[in-house]
């Protein structure tokens, strides 16, 4: 798909990562993830810097803006285009969670409303990662409603899968109550439902350029990294995990994690990569 490339897969990644982090101490810290939990607090510290890091490949990629920084300006003010809302989704989210990790870290009491502006910005920024492409017509793999509600849950399961191993790495209590797993089951069940959802709508939908896009990762060439490191490692095998061997093994709830970011990162990749556009009614 053109240029969009490695730097557009690492921002979608990066975007929902850290969304998902905030939104997954947000509700451990208003109780969502039940009464034992460390996970109140890390989540908080990385949110920002995530989002931050992958804005800035954003910007560089999409506006060249190492090369035309002028550019840059003009994403900030052309009011209909969605890359213009994102960034300032973005830049909102960003100033936000910020300030909140410094509470967190000062262990002071954050406004109420910060937290909840800041949840409001998270949930939009995870949003947002898969609306920029659902909204790209010359796409059509891409061009699907269901597009930024698989980026939104997608983000609520890799953020918490990160926010679990931090604070295991960096927390003194590293019991989850049991709901972390059952939120966890549900998260992982609902991506692998809305997918599949996803690729039966594109062929029912029986457009050309999007089930080719389909068929590159169902049977040809991206066939392997999608069957074996989104659906197998990234769903399946948590999936299994989250049924039957919760509370069992921490390290074994530890690689779960890990797969399911493995999971996230490869989703973004294929979904960029596995794009082709189609120009006057001819594929490109």
């Amino acid at each position: 798909m053109g240029h969009w490339g490695w730097l557009i897969a690492i921002y979608l990644f990066l975007g929902g990562l850290g969304a998902g982090a905030y939104l997954s101490s947000f509700a451990a810290e208003k109780g969502f993830l039940g009464k034992i939990t460390n996970l109140n607090r890390v989540g908080y510290y990385v949110s920002a810097p995530l989002v931050a890091i992958g804005a800035l490949l954003l910007i560089t990629d999409l506006g060249q803006g190492l090369k035309k920084p002028w550019l840059i300006i003009n994403m900030f003010l052309n009011y209909t285009s969605v890359m213009t809302w994102g960034i300032y989704i973005l830049t909102g989210f960003i100033f936000v969670a910020f300030i909140k990790s410094y509470f967190v870290w000062k262990k002071r009491q954050a406004p109420a409303a910060l937290s909840y502006v800041g949840a409001i910005l998270a949930l939009s920024t995870a949003a947002y990662t898969g609306m920029l492409l659902s909204v790209i017509e010359g796409v059509p793999f891409w061009n699907s409603y269901l597009m930024p509600i698989i980026f939104v849950i997608s983000a609520l399961s890799t953020g918490l899968s990160l926010t679990s191993l931090l604070a295991h790495l960096f927390e003194q209590n590293t019991v989850h109550d049991t709901r972390v797993s059952k939120v966890h089951l549900w998260l992982v069940s609902a991506e692998l439902i809305v997918v599949a959802a996803f690729f039966a709508f594109i062929y029912a939908g029986n457009q050309g350029a999007a089930m080719l896009s389909a068929n590159l990762l169902l049977t040809e060439s991206l066939a392997i990294p999608f069957w074996l490191l989104f659906v197998i490692v990234g769903l399946i095998a948590p999936l299994i995990y989250y049924v039957v061997g919760k509370g069992k093994s921490q390290n074994i709830l530890l690689l779960s994690d890990g797969a399911v970011m493995v999971g996230g990162m490869t989703l973004r990749y294929l979904v960029v990569f596995a794009a082709l556009p189609v120009w006057n009614g001819l594929l490109s």
